[in-house]
């Protein structure tokens, strides 16, 4: 299979408004990409766009909620009107969710799962006939760290980021054979405003738990290690690229580790600790 050329692709990035997304969007402008910004804000996804027109980059925005699928697939058959089929495509609209699992409605389930999982799977239904009918692209689909070490407190998120991993890995080996790369980026900890599409939930919601990840995510990577990620699935056509040294360590870890080392690493810690915003 014929690797992609970034300079003169197309690339259409989702939750390119802000973070990973608009990391992702530049890196592939300055890469010599066309870009698509798509973003439930529509004036983060313009802004995303006026910043790879002045890297030279030709560059529009789109709004779209991926989770809602028959908008999806209008935004599909518009681009490829104004476009044709994408060259890339990465998948990296999300959101959070720091619960256990009883302090969940199933309320909450639909809704991480309607973005995080849902909105991968009909991405890659909607932008990907084309790419196979033409016999070359290349799809990103964002997974996560904790796609491969469960926690106790992140059972929705890891879940469907497990979920977009297994799916990328399958969609690979369909697609290798026709032509189309299938990737999956496991990000570590990133600093994004996700947290602020983050739902707190159960002993999860205490006010120092909530302290607690906002202080550990400061300390995160620039969205900029994931970016380059991004551009690493694309060119080596690899399978899976963990972006930060903790996602690194922990995929190594997660194939060596016993299961009794995993499980108590992903216990939820002591809500007398986290009522002190984690020993501060």
């Amino acid at each position: 299979m014929a690797r992609v050329k970034l300079k003169g692709a197309v690339a259409l990035v989702t939750g390119a408004g802000s973070g990973i997304g608009r990391a992702a969007s530049l890196a592939l402008a300055d890469a010599g990409a066309s870009i698509l910004a798509v973003d439930l804000d529509e004036g983060t996804a313009k802004a995303t766009a006026e910043l790879c027109a002045d890297r030279g980059a030709t560059a529009a925005a789109y709004r779209c909620d991926v989770a809602d699928a028959a908008r999806l697939y209008a935004l599909a058959e518009r681009v490829e009107a104004e476009h044709g089929a994408p060259d890339v495509l990465v998948n990296n609209a999300g959101v959070g969710m720091n619960a256990r699992f009883l302090d969940m409605a199933p309320e909450d389930w639909e809704w991480i799962r309607s973005i995080n999982l849902d909105g991968v799977v009909h991405g890659c239904r909607a932008f990907g006939p084309g790419m196979v009918a033409r016999g070359s692209g290349h799809v990103v689909n964002m997974s996560s760290g904790l796609g491969y070490l469960p926690l106790a407190t992140t059972v929705a998120y890891g879940t469907t980021k497990a979920a977009v991993l297994a799916f990328s890995r399958a969609l690979r080996s369909d697609w290798g054979s026709l032509g189309v790369g299938v990737s999956a980026v496991c990000p570590g900890v990133i600093n994004t405003p996700i947290l602020e599409r983050t739902r707190f939930l159960g002993e999860a919601g205490a006010p120092g738990a909530v302290a607690f990840a906002k202080r550990g995510f400061s300390y995160g990577h620039g969205p900029e290690v994931v970016a380059r990620a991004v551009l690493m699935a694309i060119r080596r056509n690899r399978a899976m690229v963990p972006a930060g040294i903790e996602a690194r360590v922990g995929w190594h870890l997660a194939k060596l580790t016993p299961l009794a080392v995993s499980d108590f690493v992903g216990r939820p810690a002591p809500m007398s600790w986290l009522r002190r915003g984690g020993g501060a």
